[in-house]
């Protein structure tokens, strides 16, 4: 539990410092001494038609034989980008089969180019048919490698979670839009 909390705070302290440090595409710099120079000029408004803050997506993909069975997961995953680089928001995923599974979480998002990478804290609620339900606290960590087409994005995605002192690993695929 101390790790979890650690862990968030650390995410929140980098994504607050990062979204003050440089401002967002789209955003005006203030001129110093009546000019702006050149190379900040470019990097403020390179690409500014292209970076949208919101993106969601539906995940489907398949969890690890150990605690949910090698089942099947079906997801939707939002994110509200703070930066280009850095983004926060939300991930509800549902594996069914013999026992039903919910994670819900928050990752905190790191990007760079087509990679992106992140922590989300969150819980799993499990509705198994020989005991009544439970939930447990968990943390994913994961990672996924972003294919655009056109508007659409698709991404093969890997995630381990880390709950009730077991790893579960989840292997899918994410299919996402920015707006």
């Amino acid at each position: 539990m101390r790790l979890l909390t650690r862990l968030c705070i650390l995410a929140a302290l980098v994504l607050l410092a990062s979204t003050s440090v440089s401002p967002a595409l789209g955003e005006d710099v203030e001129p110093v001494n009546g000019s702006v120079p050149e190379e900040v000029h470019e990097e403020v408004h390179a690409g500014a038609h292209e970076f949208h803050r919101n993106w969601a997506a539906v995940f489907l993909g398949v969890t690890s034989e150990d605690r949910r069975g090698s089942e099947p997961a079906l997801g939707i995953e939002y994110a509200r980008h703070l930066s280009e680089a850095f983004a926060i928001g939300g991930i509800v995923e549902y594996t069914f089969g013999d026992d039903e599974f919910w994670v819900v979480a928050v990752p905190f998002a790191y990007r760079i180019g087509p990679w992106k990478f992140y922590v989300a804290p969150g819980f799993e609620v499990a509705e198994l048919k020989d005991r009544p339900r439970n939930g447990e606290l968990l943390l994913r960590i994961g990672g996924e490698y972003a294919f655009e087409i056109g508007k659409l994005e698709i991404a093969p995605q890997i995630d381990v979670d880390f709950v009730d002192s077991e790893t579960v690993f989840v292997v899918g695929v994410t299919l996402g839009t920015s707006f």
